[in-house]
């Protein structure tokens, strides 16, 4: 599993040489139709996340919620993905909406007197058309409103060796770390003491001395990263991820995904690591 959070334990070390040229951001990063889409898995973070409501009636306040996102976002989106947003909204706005208001948004109601077509609509895989518009339209999302949450894997192979068992057990501790905060919906208060705490520095020092030699310089890097410029990030917004979405720089997104070209190289051959061996 890839690392997909970095915190770091000197929240007020320096962020990198002030003199470092500005980040050039991703053409349609700071769009309107991006701002939307953040603002979205915001609302995500706060318990707006899909078909997991509690009652009826607040699955109904989560549906008119994504409507009127998928909606904005459709009058937003970029030429690239136009058709793709429009497919999507359109199978949302046909077949899913009439269905749960004939259920009254009722999703056991749905499986209790559904049709199988019906409940194949709601519960299943869209067609396959959809599914494609889809894919084509979070990997716009991630690549270019700063939500992915790592590079993808460097065009690289690793082969397991002596040194693997060790680092895979380090990693897996850290990555035990970073699910407490995930598990939280990234609460600030857990973010912070995560990040403060000595259990995360002993962590990435031990995930430092684990590193095989294949990758021990993007490791030193990466962990680096989290103790530097990820720290002056994080510091910046309160901990706090809806921050860094609602109101962060293309460059202060980049950091915190590990995307920016400083360290993109390191982190892309390090999580290649994870992948082919650590996740075998």
């Amino acid at each position: 599993m890839p690392l997909i959070l970095g915190l770091t334990v000197l929240a007020g070390c320096s962020g990198g040489d002030v003199n470092e040229p500005a980040l050039t951001p991703i053409a349609g990063s700071g769009s309107a139709y991006c701002h939307t889409y953040r603002a979205w898995k915001v609302h995500e973070l706060d318990g707006g996340e899909g078909f997991d409501q509690p009652t009826p009636a607040a699955l109904r306040r989560f549906w008119n919620a994504y409507l009127i996102a998928e909606e904005t976002m459709l009058q937003q989106a970029p030429p690239v993905i136009r058709d793709e947003v429009a497919v999507k909204v359109s199978h949302i706005r046909t077949v899913l909406t009439p269905l749960m208001e004939k259920y009254d948004f009722d999703l056991k109601r749905v499986r209790r007197e559904g049709s199988a077509a019906e409940q194949a609509a709601l519960f299943q895989a869209p067609p396959v058309e959809t599914q494609r518009a889809q894919e084509a339209q979070y990997a716009y999302d991630e690549r270019t409103c700063g939500t992915a949450p790592s590079p993808p894997a460097a065009d690289v192979v690793f082969a397991v060796g002596a040194a693997s068992t060790a680092f895979c057990e380090a990693l897996n501790v850290l990555i035990g770390e970073f699910d407490e905060v995930a598990s939280s919906r990234f609460d600030p208060n857990v973010m912070r003491e995560l990040v403060t705490g000595d259990g995360f520095s002993q962590a990435l020092d031990r995930l430092d001395a684990a590193a095989p030699v294949a990758i021990a310089a993007d490791v030193e890097a990466d962990t680096e990263w989290f103790r530097t410029r990820w720290s002056d990030v994080l510091a910046r917004y309160g901990y706090d991820l809806r921050g860094i979405y609602l109101h962060g720089t293309p460059d202060d997104l980049a950091v915190f995904n590990r995307t920016h070209p400083d360290v993109v190289e390191n982190t892309s051959r390090t999580t290649a690591y994870e992948e082919q061996v650590c996740e075998d």
